[in-house]
């Protein structure tokens, strides 16, 4: 929401700026084809009159891109295409691949400094996902955070997160700011659980690595190197046939739901996925268009009942040492929401809502809501009283706080 209008973006593509009052359409752009697999499933980022946002479809082995288009009008102001194609910056990381590069979408939401006018966005996985024969290199900027100048488009810095990436582990995971001291100084700096199972800090003024480390199980790396690129571990690449057991699974140790950081406690919360997968090498190109031979023919069969689980786990937000976690039947996908109150809510795909303690993850409330919670919990306030929203099936649940 910006002002008195409420900016939303369609599956089938529109970006729709809608009175807030009534609901009336103000401007509708249609800003990608769906015939050739874009879809829009993110919401925008509204700032400085600009309204951000980002595009899906890596599966459908379409080009990611980030737009900006005016609040006011609707006129696109600038795009910027995050995978490379011959004679742009970063196109030789694709090797003889880069005339068809693709994927990089941006299908989940970025965040915004407005003291550096940075605008932080993670982008997808390379297409194809399981077959990465036509694609060498480090294929630029997939699976990387971009920081973009939001007046002209321009990328100021990236971090490359997976190089080279072949397991759908895509980085568009929302990128959380927050301020501390490292070494004794102060950095303005960046927490990110990655999908691949490290979370990162980042300098969110440069882009420089500051730390990474598992906050899941995985297999795949034998760890960081000191500028944070991932030293491999062998055998852990898709394969013909039964496939690969990686860990994590294709979902990663997180997926595109939002963590959340306390700057009372000074701990980073995240609904982690605990399992593995066998990861099923393909064997065709895909075209753009209707994700059909989706991912080259490859896939993955993940794994499931006891070797599968969830948690809600509390890093510290400046080296990602595990706190505490709250551990959970199933892998969850609701987001967690922390307040000042030092509550941490969220919930489970068995239909839990919950509220933990913040300082030690013990737990205080819990409701069931007959369905499988998704949404991202919100806290509001309306004549001075404060609300938790969350939504389960097709109903909206609103609880009010003493």
């Amino acid at each position: 929401m910006l002002g008195d209008t409420v900016y939303i973006g369609t599956v089938d593509s529109h970006l729709v700026a809608l009175d807030s009052k009534t609901g009336a359409v103000r401007w509708d752009v249609h800003i990608a084809n769906n015939a050739m697999g874009y879809a829009m499933t993110g919401p925008p980022l509204a700032i400085n009159g600009k309204i951000i946002v980002g595009i899906a479809g890596s599966e459908a082995a379409v080009r990611g891109f980030l737009d900006a288009y005016d609040a006011k009008t609707g006129q696109r102001l600038w795009r910027f295409w995050t995978t490379p194609r011959p004679g742009d910056p970063g196109a030789e990381s694709w090797g003889n691949g880069a005339a068809e590069s693709a994927g990089g979408t941006t299908w989940n939401n970025g965040s915004y400094d407005p003291e550096l006018n940075l605008v932080y966005w993670g982008t997808g996985n390379p297409a194809p996902d399981f077959n990465d024969d036509d694609r060498p290199g480090d294929n630029l900027y997939t699976c990387s955070l971009i920081a973009i100048d939001p007046d002209t488009g321009k990328l100021k810095w990236y971090f490359q997160f997976s190089p080279h990436e072949n397991h759908d582990w895509d980085s568009d995971e929302p990128p959380v700011l927050f301020n501390a001291n490292i070494d004794g100084k102060p950095r303005k700096l960046i927490g990110f659980a990655n999908r691949n199972g490290f979370y990162y800090v980042l300098d969110r003024a440069t882009g420089k690595f500051i730390t990474g480390v598992p906050f899941v199980k995985e297999t795949w790396a034998k760890g960081l190197d000191a500028n944070g690129r991932p030293i491999l571990a062998p055998d852990q690449q898709p394969t013909l046939g039964a496939g690969t057991l990686v860990y994590p699974s294709v979902t990663g140790g997180v997926d595109w739901t939002s963590p959340s950081y306390s700057p009372q406690t000074g701990l980073f919360y995240v609904s982690v996925h605990e399992t593995g997968a066998y990861f099923i090498k393909g064997t065709g190109k895909i075209e753009a268009g209707p994700p059909k031979g989706i991912v080259g023919g490859g896939g993955i069969r993940a794994l499931a009942g006891d070797q599968s689980y969830g948690a809600i786990r509390a890093l510290e937000a400046t080296t990602g040492k595990l706190k505490w976690q709250f551990k959970l039947l199933a892998p969850a996908w609701v987001p967690v929401l922390s307040t000042a109150g030092d509550l941490v809510f969220s919930g489970s795909d068995e239909g839990n809502f919950f509220a933990l303690d913040a300082d030690t993850g013990k737990p205080l409330w819990n409701i069931q809501l007959g369905h499988s919670a998704r949404s991202n919990p919100i806290s509001y306030e309306v004549d001075g009283k404060q609300y938790i929203f969350e939504t389960a099936g097709n109903a909206y649940i609103a609880f009010s706080l003493p």
